[in-house]
C-alpha cells in the first residue's frame, strides 16, 4: 500500500494504480622511403564537438532538479516513505498479514490459534486479490470507444466476474474485521457508493486507541481516499489525521503518513493552492520518496503559465526557489516541430517570473546566481547582468559573466575570467544523489538526442579553450578542449594546428606513460569518456600516427598503443627490407608486397588521420565534424579561425588529403614491388591486380594506371589477358585467382564497360574490392610469391 506514495500527482485508485591521379606517387613515395630508413567497436562513437558550432560557447547550463531540491532540502520532516516491493495490491497484503500477525502475538495468542486466524484471514485477502485480477481482465475485454470528450471502454459483452463471499474469521482482532469489511466493501462493484466502506472504517477509528493501534492509520488514509473528488478539504483532514496517528506512535508499516502527503498536495494543487501543495510534496520528498520531485515540476509547470499567481509564490520563499530551480533545470530535445513553439513559451515564462521576484525584493545570493542563470537562459541579459552583480563571489555569475563579455566582443576579457572560473569549477559531478553546491549539479547538454551532457566544469574549461584557440593560444587551447571532454575538437587542435614538435612537446610534458592502457575495443566502455587514462592513450595514439605520416616513424613506435605495436613493427621491418638495396630483388618485392598489404589492412590504425580526411575517430566509418573549411565560416564572429590557424591548418594535411589517404601509400608500395618483377609473370600480374583494386571503386583514374600496367606488362598471363578482355580489373577470389567471366552477348562497341567512375561505396563494393578496414588478423595476406 505504501506504493500510493509513488503516485504524486496522477494516481486516482489506491490499488491499480578521385581526383589524384597518378601524380601522387612521386610525394607518397618519398614519404615511405624516408619513413623506411627506421620508419616506421560495436557500434559507432559520436565524439562531443563544438568548434564547428560558432555559437557553442554562448550555451548556457541546466542544473538538476531533482539534485537541486535535494540539495536545498526546504522542508525537514521525521516521516519516512517506504519503497514499493512487488506490486501495490500483494504488498498491501503482506504488510496486513505482517501486521496481524504482530497484533496476535501482543494479545499472547497461542502460537497454532495465529497461524489459523492468520491463514484464514490469508485466504479471504487471496479470494479479493483473485477478484480484483479478474475483474480487470473483464473490464479490459471492452473496446475502446471514441466520443466528442476523448475516448472510454464500453461495457465488456460477457458477464462480469461474481463478487466473492467471505467467511467470517474466528478470533480475528477487530480493527482488522472492521477494516476488511470497508475494503471489501470499497472494491464491490454492485454497491451503488462508497457509504458502507466508510461506515466500518469510521467504526474503526472510534473504537478504543488500545484496540486499534494497527489499522487507524490505514482506516484513516482510505477516507482521505475516498472523500478526495466530493469533498477535498474532508479528505485533507484525513490524510492530516494519518500523519498525526503515526507520530502518536499508532503503526504505519506501508509508510502512509508520507504517501499523505503527496495526495492531500494533489488536492491542493488541483485547487490552485500552489504555495500549500508546493510545500506539502516538499515535505514528501523530505521523506524519501522520489515521486515528489516529478509532482513538483508539474506544479511548477503549470503556476508558471499563470501570470497572476506569480507574485504570490515569489513572496513565498519555498516556492521561489522550487520555481527557479524548475526554470534553470530545464532543457529541450532537438528534432522535433513545436520546439520553438515550447521554448518561446518557456522564454515567456521566464521573463514574467524573474519580474515577479524582482518585484518580490529577492536578493539572497542563493538565489542570485540561479535568477541570474534563469535571465540569461531566457536572452534577458540587461537581468542577467544585474542579478550577477547581486552574486558575488559565484563561480556561476562569474562564468555569465564571462559569456556576457563575449557576446559584446570583450574577448580579453572573457578569457581571463573563463582562466579563473574554470579552476572553481568541479570537472566532475557529485558522487551522491546530494551535492554541496548549486553548480555541482550543473551540466550542458551536448547531444540531445542522445541525452549526453557534460559536467559544468569540464563546459567552463571547453570554453575556455575555445576562446584561447581564437586567441592564436594553440597549445593552451589543445589542453583546455582535451581535459574538457571534447576530443574531436582537441584532435582538431593537436593534428591540424600545432605542429607536430609543439604536439610531441605538449605530449611529452603532460601525457607520459602511465599504466596499462585500454584498447581501442573498450573505448565505449571507459565511463567517464574523459578519464585521463583515456585521454592518455589518445592523444599519444595521435601523436603516433603523426609522426608515422610525417617520416619520424623511428619516434612514433613508443607512442602507440601496446596492441598496434606488433604491427607497426612488421610494417617497418618490412619497408626496411624492401628499400636495402643490397639484398636480393626478388627478396625485396616480396617485402614490399608485404609493407603494401599492411599499410592497406592496418592503414587507419596505423596512418590515419584523427579528423579529416580518414576519420579515425569513427574507425573510418563515419566523416563529418570539425575540419578547417568549416571553422572559416564568418558567423562564428570573434570565434571564427585566425589566419595563423587558417595557415597551420591548410600546412599539416594529409598527403595526399582525401579519405583513406593510407591506400595510395599501399598501391605505391605495390607499384614498387611490381618494378621489381618481371613482365608477363602471374605474381606480377597478381600484384598490380590486387593494389589497382584497392583504389578502382574511390579513384578509376589512378587504378586506370595499374589496370593499363598489368595489360601492357603482363598482357601473356591469365590474369592480363582476362583484364585485356574485361577492360577492368579481374576479381580474384580468397586465394588470388580470377572469378570466371564472361563478356557480354551481342554487345555493341559503343557499350563495352568503361572503368567505373567514382561513387559511394555499396556493402558489395567492400566485400569484393575490400573496401573495408579491418585489423591484419582478420585478413589473409594475398598468396603471391616473388621466387
Amino acid at each position: 500500500m505504501s506504493g500510493v506514495s509513488r503516485l504524486g500527482i496522477w494516481t486516482s485508485d489506491l490499488f491499480r494504480i578521385s581526383d589524384f591521379g597518378f601524380r601522387v606517387f612521386p610525394v607518397c613515395c618519398a614519404l615511405l622511403v624516408l619513413f623506411s630508413l627506421r620508419a616506421l567497436a560495436c557500434g559507432p562513437f559520436f565524439p562531443n564537438h563544438m568548434l564547428d558550432r560558432g555559437d557553442a560557447v554562448y550555451d548556457a547550463p541546466t542544473a538538476d532538479f531533482a539534485r537541486e531540491l535535494e540539495r536545498m532540502a526546504l522542508v525537514p520532516t521525521r516521516l519516512r516513505a517506504k519503497e514499493p516491493q512487488g506490486t501495490y495490491a500483494e504488498q498491501t497484503q503482506e504488510a496486513e498479514l505482517a501486521d496481524l500477525e504482530a497484533a496476535l502475538r501482543r494479545s499472547k495468542r497461542p502460537a497454532e490459534e495465529t497461524a489459523r486466524v492468520i491463514a484464514a484471514h490469508r485466504v479471504r485477502r487471496n479470494q479479493l486479490l483473485k477478484f480484483l485480477d479478474a475483474h480487470e481482465t473483464w473490464r479490459a475485454s471492452g473496446e475502446w470507444v471514441w466520443t466528442e470528450e476523448g475516448s472510454r471502454r464500453a461495457q465488456p459483452k460477457s458477464p462480469p466476474p461474481e463478487f466473492p463471499r467471505f467467511e467470517a474469521v474466528d478470533g480475528l482482532p477487530a480493527e482488522f474485521a472492521d477494516y476488511f469489511e470497508g475494503a471489501a466493501a470499497w472494491h464491490n462493484p454492485t454497491l451503488p457508493n462508497k457509504a458502507a466502506a466508510r461506515e466500518a472504517w469510521q467504526h474503526l477509528l472510534e473504537r478504543p486507541a488500545t484496540d486499534r493501534k494497527f489499522k487507524s492509520t490505514w482506516a484513516a488514509f482510505m477516507l482521505g481516499k475516498s472523500w478526495e473528488q466530493e469533498d477535498p478539504d474532508k479528505a485533507a483532514e484525513f490524510f492530516q489525521q494519518v500523519r498525526d496517528l503515526a507520530k502518536r506512535g499508532f503503526a504505519d508499516s506501508p509508510g502512509l503518513a508520507a504517501a499523505s502527503l503527496g495526495l492531500e498536495a494533489r488536492l491542493r494543487f488541483r485547487e490552485g493552492v500552489y504555495t500549500q501543495a508546493i510545500a506539502l510534496y516538499l515535505e514528501q520528498l523530505g521523506t524519501g520518496d522520489q515521486s515528489a520531485v516529478e509532482s513538483l515540476r508539474i506544479v511548477a509547470s503549470k503556476a508558471l503559465a499563470q501570470r497572476e499567481v506569480l507574485r504570490g509564490l515569489a513572496k513565498d520563499a519555498k516556492s521561489q526557489r522550487v520555481l527557479t530551480a524548475y526554470l534553470v533545470s530545464r532543457h529541450w530535445p532537438t528534432g522535433r516541430e513545436e520546439i520553438e513553439e515550447v521554448t518561446d513559451r518557456a522564454d515567456d515564462a521566464s521573463t514574467h517570473w524573474l519580474a515577479a521576484v524582482e518585484t518580490a525584493g529577492v536578493r539572497d545570493v542563493d538565489s542570485a546566481e540561479k535568477l541570474a542563470l534563469a535571465a540569461y537562459r531566457a536572452g534577458d541579459f540587461d537581468a542577467a547582468q544585474r542579478w550577477i552583480k547581486r552574486a558575488p563571489g559565484s563561480a556561476v555569475a562569474d562564468w555569465l559573466q564571462a559569456k556576457l563579455f563575449l557576446r559584446a566582443g570583450k574577448v580579453p576579457q572573457a578569457a581571463a575570467l573563463l582562466a579563473r572560473v574554470s579552476r572553481r569549477l568541479p570537472l566532475e559531478p557529485p558522487g551522491t544523489n546530494t551535492s554541496t553546491s548549486f553548480v555541482e549539479s550543473l551540466f550542458v547538454v551536448v547531444q540531445p538526442e542522445y541525452g549526453d551532457h557534460i559536467p559544468a566544469g569540464r563546459q567552463a574549461l571547453a570554453d575556455l579553450g575555445t576562446l584561447r584557440l581564437a586567441r592564436r593560444e594553440f597549445t593552451e587551447a589543445l589542453d583546455a578542449l582535451l581535459r574538457s571532454g571534447y576530443w574531436m575538437d582537441a584532435a582538431y587542435v593537436a593534428e591540424r594546428v600545432l605542429t607536430v614538435d609543439e604536439l610531441k612537446a605538449y605530449v611529452d610534458r603532460e601525457w607520459l606513460p602511465g599504466f596499462a592502457s585500454p584498447t581501442t575495443e573498450d573505448r565505449e566502455q571507459m565511463a567517464p569518456r574523459y578519464s585521463d587514462e583515456v585521454l592518455r592513450r589518445d592523444i599519444r595514439y595521435l601523436l603516433a600516427r603523426r609522426l608515422a605520416r610525417l617520416n619520424r616513424g623511428f619516434e612514433a613506435r613508443d607512442y602507440f598503443p601496446a596492441a598496434w605495436q606488433p604491427q607497426f613493427d612488421a610494417l617497418t621491418r618490412a619497408l626496411d627490407a624492401g628499400w636495402d638495396e643490397s639484398q636480393p630483388t626478388n627478396a625485396r618485392a616480396a617485402a614490399l608486397f608485404t609493407a603494401a598489404v599492411l599499410a592497406r589492412t592496418n592503414g587507419m590504425e596505423l596512418l590515419g588521420t584523427e579528423v579529416e580526411p580518414d576519420w579515425h575517430i569513427y574507425n573510418g566509418g563515419f566523416e563529418g565534424g570539425v575540419s578547417a573549411a568549416l571553422r572559416l565560416d564568418e558567423s562564428f564572429g570573434v570565434l571564427r579561425a585566425s589566419p595563423e590557424e587558417v595557415r597551420r591548418a591548410a600546412s599539416h594535411n594529409a598527403d595526399p588529403e582525401t579519405r583513406f589517404h593510407y591506400r595510395y601509400h599501399a598501391a605505391l608500395l605495390a607499384w614498387e614491388a611490381a618494378k621489381l618483377m618481371p613482365n608477363n609473370s602471374d605474381e606480377t600480374a597478381r600484384v598490380l591486380c590486387i593494389a589497382g583494386s584497392w583504389l578502382k571503386a574511390r579513384d578509376p583514374e589512378t587504378a586506370d594506371v595499374f589496370y593499363k600496367a598489368l595489360v601492357r606488362r603482363c598482357r601473356k598471363t591469365a590474369l592480363g589477358d582476362l583484364a585485356d578482355r574485361k577492360r577492368w580489373f579481374p576479381i580474384l577470389d580468397e586465394n588470388g585467382n580470377p572469378e570466371p567471366w564472361e563478356p557480354p552477348v551481342l554487345r555493341d562497341e559503343a557499350e563495352e564497360e568503361e572503368p567505373s567512375p567514382a561513387r559511394e561505396l555499396t556493402p558489395d563494393d567492400m566485400e569484393q574490392t575490400g573496401e573495408s578496414d579491418v585489423p591484419m588478423s582478420e585478413v589473409e595476406s594475398p598468396r603471391v610469391s616473388l621466387e
